[in-house]
């Protein structure tokens, strides 16, 4: 198995993010509509980033707080947000949206059902950051 350096895959992102654009149209509709990834268009090392592991952030919601108060929270501390209980979650990949869906029950565990996602070449970019 070859071993990449970092600035070879950064290389392969940003080509990959430039061909991207002949992949499809964005799937922001309901599930039916789904794009998909033609992998024989993709080069062999391209094709061998496709195996990388990158972290999938489901983010319920954000604020920005004082450090004074952060500092001072403690178990049984209530944050509150300004998102709705019931609104759909983010689908964060490198610090990056890339779509949204609503929380879902897994067996024992919690999944998202992926109600909107963004263009496979906003997904690279997502990536390479």
């Amino acid at each position: 198995m070859t071993t990449l350096e970092q600035d070879e895959i950064d290389s392969l992102l940003e080509s990959a993010s430039c061909g991207a654009g002949n992949a499809g149209a964005a799937s922001h509709g309901p599930p039916a509509s789904r794009e998909s990834l033609d992998l024989s268009k993709i080069s062999p090392e391209l094709r061998r980033l496709l195996h990388l592991q990158v972290p999938i952030i489901v983010q319920l919601a954000t604020r920005t707080m004082p450090m004074a108060d952060v500092l001072e929270l403690t178990p049984g501390s209530i944050i509150e947000f300004s998102r709705s209980s019931d609104a759909e979650l983010d689908l964060v990949v490198g610090n990056r949206q890339v779509g949204q869906g609503l929380a879902v029950k897994v067996g024992e565990n919690f999944g998202l059902r992926i109600s909107t996602i963004g263009p496979v070449e906003d997904r690279i970019r997502a990536m390479a950051e």
